[in-house]
């Protein structure tokens, strides 16, 4: 009993220190890289974002032109009305991706004083186990508490090098495809609204209508990466972690 009073001390003692470490120091390289994880999609996703809305705008801009014509009457048409499904559909996963790009910056800015409250959450909580060893307390709290200051940052830091594994290929061909489409025909310059004349716009138009299913497709898939990337993933290793920890604890309890 006392053996393990004096190893459940030492655990919080040390969970305080890096707990101080966490939160004083931007040098942990744990925390670090989990950062620069969520970070680097939070970025990418910004940009995929931009260019959903500049599409977004230019196809909306599009809708409105009208075009004068005579047959029986004289009046004015828009023909590119036909677009509205695909810029709506733009604009629905313009709205994802923002969310991503929200919640992606959210984690990357809050990872650090996260990680310090729950390394502090597992130092109370091993305290807690050292001083009233049958209370329930202690155990929830430490596995809240390791949820926050382990397993979600080695999480991501573990998610770093297997996401490019896994979804680099997917992602660089989508992104190509989207950035061919949302491109002008005439110069292959990236979409400016401001520079656009009338041609252009039934350039784009044109390209946008007749690849829609293409482009849908290619956003809908750079949206299931950055989903899979900082939500599937994490979550897939944060089980594995949870999992063999509970394991080895039950191991050690049948000794």
């Amino acid at each position: 009993m006392n053996r393990r009073r004096i190893l459940l001390t030492l655990g919080a003692a040390l969970c305080v220190a890096l707990s101080l470490f966490v939160a004083r120091s931007s040098e942990d390289p744990l925390t670090r890289t989990a950062q620069a994880y969520a970070a680097d999609i939070a970025s990418k996703s910004a940009g995929t974002y931009v260019t959903l809305r500049t599409l977004n705008a230019v196809l909306s801009t599009a809708q409105e032109l009208e075009v004068g014509m005579s047959f029986i009457a004289s009046g004015t048409a828009q023909p590119l009305k036909v677009l509205e499904p695909v810029d709506d559909t733009v604009e629905r996963i313009a709205g994802l991706v923002f969310g991503i790009m929200v919640a992606t910056g959210v984690l990357a800015v809050a990872l650090g004083p996260v990680s310090a409250l729950g390394l502090a959450l597992l130092a109370a909580a091993l305290a807690l186990a050292a001083v009233f060893p049958q209370r329930r307390l202690s155990r929830q709290l430490g596995w809240y508490g390791g949820f926050f200051g382990l397993a979600l940052p080695v999480s991501l830091a573990l998610a770093t090098p297997l996401a490019s594994t896994l979804t680099e290929a997917t992602y660089s061909r989508n992104l190509a495809v989207v950035s061919e489409i949302t491109q002008q025909v005439s110069g292959g310059d990236v979409i400016a609204e401001a520079d656009l004349s009338l041609n252009d716009y039934r350039r784009i138009a044109g390209n946008v209508w007749s690849r829609a299913d293409e482009l849908i497709g290619a956003m809908v898939a750079i949206v299931g990466v950055y989903v899979f990337r900082i939500f599937i993933l994490p979550m897939l290793l944060i089980g594995g972690l949870f999992f063999a920890a509970r394991s080895f604890a039950r191991g050690e309890a049948g000794r």
